[in-house]
């Protein structure tokens, strides 16, 4: 049985190639050439007030599972770091690449930290852990947002107009790598009832294949 606090893999990953594999069945050649597939102004400024809505209650998404105050407070304050943290990753990858803070990509990639963290939010108990998972999924994320986006377009012609495989497939896709990790860097810290596969009797290694 795995345990997925924030729904990094059951929501976000699973949703986003759920959805690119769909754009991609459906039409893609005249989704590319449709007139409203641009960004504007008004559209910008709609994102970042709704990207700044996110940013503020993503811990209570993460959260909403969380069983008790304990948990529910390591959710929250994980969360709060890796999507700061994320923030710092993705401001640095768009002044490292356009040699300023390029908005477009840091109000997408500021919320990856937040999708990465969701998996192991309740495990980490490491502030450093937390930001770590931040940090790498908002360079990751805006990586993605700068160099995978226009290639898939151009080779493959797969039409991701909303960045959904940047902003949730790649970072949920980090999400299961570090609840792994974590698993293996804090399991000693829980009462073994918390992992099924270690309170049967198995290792951090059988846990972590759960």
């Amino acid at each position: 049985m795995g345990v997925d606090m924030g729904g990094s893999i059951i929501i976000h990953a699973f949703g986003c190639f759920f959805g690119i594999a769909a754009s991609y069945h459906f039409q893609p050649t005249l989704a590319a050439g449709n007139p409203n597939n641009v960004s504007s102004h008004n559209s910008e400024i709609i994102a970042l007030i709704g990207s700044l809505f996110l940013w503020m209650f993503w811990p209570s998404f993460n959260g909403a599972l969380a069983a008790d105050g304990n948990q529910q407070t390591r959710v929250f304050l994980n969360t709060n770091l890796s999507i700061a943290a994320g923030c710092i990753g993705a401001a640095f990858t768009a002044r490292l690449v356009y040699g300023k803070l390029e908005m477009t990509i840091i109000m997408n990639a500021t919320l990856a930290g937040g999708v990465a963290i969701g998996t192991c939010s309740d495990i980490i108990t490491s502030p450093a852990g937390s930001m770590w998972v931040g940090f790498i999924a908002g360079i990751i994320s805006a990586i993605g947002f700068n160099k995978i986006e226009p290639y898939l377009g151009d080779k493959f012609n797969l039409q991701d107009t909303c960045g959904v495989l940047y902003l949730h497939g790649m970072p949920g896709l980090i999400g299961g790598i570090a609840s792994i990790f974590a698993i293996g860097c804090f399991a000693g810290q829980y009462d073994k009832d918390y992992f099924t596969a270690i309170a049967a009797g198995g290792t951090k290694s059988s846990q972590q294949m759960a």
